[in-house]
């Protein structure tokens, strides 16, 4: 499950964007995450483009994530009519919400669920 704050405008700065976005390898993204938290803990992460946001990095990772494994898929498998999906079920009323979320979680359980259900 993917999140909108996982968007590439979470980043501030440009080569981090970028890397993220053309992250090509599951090594590849695994360095981007490791260099996160070892800034985090140095406490220089915002001043390296970073943002503040641990979810947000998170949510990032799953993106790229995402998109490397689907490459992958195409390129081992390329008759495979499998898909590799992300999705944002949106701003679900829960208690990581605070419960200010503006959907039922049932409401937003219907993207992943269709997208785990739906024929290649």
């Amino acid at each position: 499950i993917g999140s909108q704050i996982g968007h590439l405008k979470l980043f501030k700065s440009e080569d981090k964007r970028a890397r993220f976005e053309n992250c090509a390898s599951l090594d590849e993204l695994e360095g981007l995450i490791n260099a996160y938290i070892s800034d985090v803990k140095d406490g220089t992460h915002e001043e390296k483009g970073w943002p503040s946001s641990n979810y947000g990095i998170s949510k990032a990772g799953v993106i790229a994530l995402t998109r490397v494994l689907a490459a992958r898929e195409k390129e081992l498998f390329p008759d495979s009519h499998m898909r590799i999906n992300v999705c944002c079920p949106g701003y679900c009323d829960t208690d990581m919400t605070s419960h200010k979320g503006t959907r039922t979680a049932e409401h937003g359980a219907r993207t992943p669920a269709m997208l785990a259900l739906t024929d290649a």
